[in-house]
This record gives structure tokens, sequence and C-alpha cells, in this order.
């Protein structure tokens, strides 16, 4: 790990570990600031300012899809802890990260370390093609994940929660040993009262933020409704990009890809996904660093993995 965290700073100042890291809190500031006012533009606030059709409906259609993976990515942060110093402020920015992407912290983070703990997973490989299979029923449901329904099931997931444990024990699972445990690991996680009611409450708050945003939005609702849409369908393509294709047995194993340099803060560098896997608790400025000095080469490009995904289902071995 580089620059172990340092004790005795304000629990609410981004993680400072030295003088120098002065910068990186202003820039985790400035960006969280951004998403921030983006969100409210998106919820209600952008038709009391600009024309809200054509042009300027558009341009924040394009901004909320464009600022999706930044908003995510400081929420990621705060599910690795890597935000704050203090674990309190990486929930409550995490959550309310989460509320305004119409998903979840709790949950969210439940799948996000499912993932690094057992990577390629049975819920975790959606382009996984069985021999046997019909492919065009098999790409039906992949391109239908990959274009909108991997974020649509971190957001409908956590109306789980609203059942009796014993009703969601019931629910059916691939037989393979993978799905059991996962499902075994989420009773567990799930049936701690208070993790339940939190993830309980920020559904409550996301619908009610839904609400007032349609409210202020009018008859104009269907913008703020292309808004989250648009988020949801940037992250579902982006969310298996750096796994595609690669074996079942890969473990902590990732692609690192070249991006350019001034457009990296948009995805807080999570093109270093091997080296993030290999070092979950290295914060987003340290990944460039830390690839360069373990002199590998990148796997291709950026964009040529989130494109390479339309190849569609794949055998896996």
């Amino acid at each position: 790990m580089l620059n172990p965290a340092i004790d005795g700073g304000p629990d609410i100042c981004v993680k400072c570990r030295t003088g120098a890291d002065l910068r990186k809190t202003v820039i985790d500031i400035v960006l969280l600031l951004g998403v921030a006012i983006i969100a409210a533009l998106e919820f209600g606030a952008f038709p009391f300012l600009f024309p809200a059709s054509g042009a300027g409906a558009a341009a924040l259609i394009a901004l909320a899809a464009l600022s999706a993976p930044l908003h995510y990515g400081l929420m990621h942060e705060t599910m690795h802890g890597n935000l704050f110093a203090s674990e309190r402020w990486n929930r409550i920015v995490g959550r309310a990260l989460g509320d305004t992407l119409g998903l979840p912290f709790e949950t969210m983070r439940f799948g996000h370390l499912a993932h690094h703990s057992n990577n390629r997973h049975t819920f975790d490989r959606p382009e996984h093609f069985v021999p046997g299979q019909s492919w065009p029923a098999a790409a039906a449901v992949y391109y239908g994940k990959l274009l909108i329904g991997n974020a649509l099931i971190y957001t409908l997931i956590p109306l789980l929660t609203f059942l009796p444990l014993s009703t969601i024990a019931r629910i059916p699972v691939p037989e393979e040993a993978g799905a059991q445990q996962f499902r075994a690991a989420a009773l567990r996680a799930f049936s701690n009262p208070s993790r339940k009611r939190a993830v309980q409450i920020d559904v409550i708050a996301i619908l009610l933020l839904g609400a007032l945003a349609v409210t202020l939005w009018s008859a104009q609702w269907w913008v703020f409704a292309a808004c989250i849409l648009a988020r949801w369908s940037v992250l579902s393509i982006l969310d298996n990009a750096p796994h595609y294709a690669m074996p079942l047995n890969s473990g902590l194993e990732a692609r690192n890809t070249s991006m350019p340099a001034m457009f990296r803060w948009l995805i807080l560098n999570q093109n270093f996904h091997d080296v993030h896997h290999h070092n979950p608790k290295l914060r987003w400025t340290e990944l460039p660093e830390t690839f360069r000095r373990s002199a590998r080469e990148h796997n291709g490009s950026w964009f040529g993995a989130v494109l390479g995904q339309l190849r569609g289902p794949v055998e896996l071995n």
C-alpha cells in the first residue's frame, strides 16, 4: 500500500495521508460539488434556470450520461472507504450519491464487494454462453443487461428488503455452488436489522426524490426520466467491460486499459481496473502511479474494451 493513512484529522476531511494530498482533497471536493450540482439540475432545478426543451433538454441528458461514471466512481470510493477518513462519512456521502443515482448504497456495496471477493461468480458473468443454449435467446438476455439491465437489477433488488426473510429465502437461484454461496451471504448481510432498515430508507428516499423531481419538472417530466435512464444505461454498459470474456477462474485479474489522461478523471482512473482489484484500498489518484511502477502493459484501450462487449455472449473457459 502507498502512504498508510494517518490519524488525527477531522472526520469530515477527505483522506489526507501526507501534506502532498491536499491537492487530491481539493479535487475530490470539487468533483463532489460538481456531481451535486448536476444532480440538483436533474432533480428539478434545471427548468427554473434554463430552457427545459429542445437543445437545453438534450444538453442536460447528455451531461447526466457523461457524468454518470464520475458520480458512481465517487460512490465506489466510499464503498471501499477510500474517500473519507471516517467510515461514517463514507456511508453518509455514499448513500446520498446512491440515492441520486436511484441505487441504494448498501445493496450496491454488498454486490460490489462480492464481485471483489468472488470475481466471475454466477451472477457476475453476463456474457457467459453455455454450449447447447440458443444463442439468439442468450443474446437477447445479454444485450438487455448490457444496455440497461445491470442497473435495473440493482434498482429492483432492494425492494426485496420489504419482504419477510423467509419469503426471500424461497426465491429460487441456480443450484451451482457459487449461486448458493452468494444467496447465503446476501441473506446473512440483509438479515441485519440496521442494514435492512438503511436499504428501506434509501428506497423511500429515492421514491420521494423522484416524485419531487417529477413535480418540479411538471409537463417536462420526461427530461428527468430520460436523464435517469441515460445514467442507468451508461453504468450498465460499463459494468462488466473490464472483465468481458475473461476466464471463469480469472480470480482477481481484470484489464488495465489505456485512456487519455485528460479524460481519466471522468472514470476516476478505473481504466486501471486490474490494479484496483489487486489493491482495493488504493485511492483513485494512486492507481496510475501503481500501474506505472508495475511495468505491466495496457490490455488495449478503454474504449475498445467497452465496444468489445458488443460481440455478445461468448463461451468462457
